[in-house]
C-alpha cells in the first residue's frame, strides 16, 4: 500500500510512536499543532471509556486519544486503503484490542444503531470538500450513542460556518489554527 507519510502521536502512553498515512485522495491527517491544541483544550488525560474516530482517515485523532487514556476506540472510514491502514498502525501500536475499525459510512451506521457505543468523546474530521457535518450531528442526537456529558469534536475549514447543532446539542466552543476550525459541542442543558 503507499503510504504519503508518517505522523507521530503527541503524547501520553504511546508518545513519539508513529502512524502511517496512506496515500488516498481525501485523506487529510490533522496534522501534530492542530491535534496538540485539541487534546490541551480536551485536558492532559482523558478520562477512559469509549472514543469515536468518524471520518477517521489516518486515525491519527482515535490514536491519539487511546495514547491519553481512553479505553477503546472506534474507527470509521469509507475507503479501503485508509481502513486498511488504520488494522496495520493499529496492530503496529499494540492496540488491536482496544480498536474496532469499521468500513462504512459513520452517518449510516449511527442511523442503523450499529455502533457499539456509548461514546465518551466523539472526534469528527469530514471531507472538507463535503457538507455532511449537519446530518453526522443529526445521526448522534438521534440515537443512544452517546455517553451523558459526552464531547463532540468537529474539524472544519475556517471558511465553512460554524455547523448548527440539532437542540440536543450545544456549541461551547471554537478553537481556529491557521485553516482549520475546531468546534466543541456537548449536551444542551435543559
Amino acid at each position: 500500500m503507499p503510504v504519503r507519510g508518517q505522523l507521530r502521536i503527541i503524547a501520553g502512553d504511546l508518545k513519539g510512536r508513529r502512524v502511517r498515512v496512506p496515500e488516498t485522495p481525501g485523506v487529510r491527517p490533522t496534522g501534530d499543532r492542530v491535534r496538540e491544541a485539541l487534546f490541551s483544550i480536551l485536558g492532559g488525560r482523558l478520562p477512559g471509556g469509549r472514543a469515536l474516530d468518524a471520518f477517521a482517515g489516518s486515525g491519527a485523532l482515535g490514536f491519539e486519544a487511546l495514547s491519553r487514556g481512553m479505553e477503546t476506540a472506534d474507527f470509521v472510514e469509507e475507503d479501503r486503503r485508509a481502513v486498511e491502514a488504520m488494522r496495520a498502525n493499529a496492530a503496529s501500536l499494540g492496540l488491536a484490542s482496544r480498536c474496532n475499525v469499521h468500513h462504512a459510512d459513520v452517518v449510516r451506521l449511527l442511523r442503523r444503531g450499529a455502533l457499539p457505543g456509548p461514546f465518551a468523546l466523539v472526534l469528527a474530521d469530514p471531507p472538507w470538500s463535503e457538507e455532511v457535518l449537519p446530518s453526522f450531528l443529526a445521526a448522534l442526537a438521534e440515537g443512544a450513542a452517546l455517553d451523558p456529558g459526552a464531547t463532540i469534536v468537529v474539524e472544519r475549514e475556517t471558511d465553512q460556518p460554524v455547523p448548527v447543532p440539532p437542540a440536543r446539542f450545544q456549541h461551547v466552543r471554537t478553537a481556529r489554527y491557521g485553516r482549520t476550525c475546531l468546534d466543541f459541542f456537548a449536551e444542551a442543558e435543559p
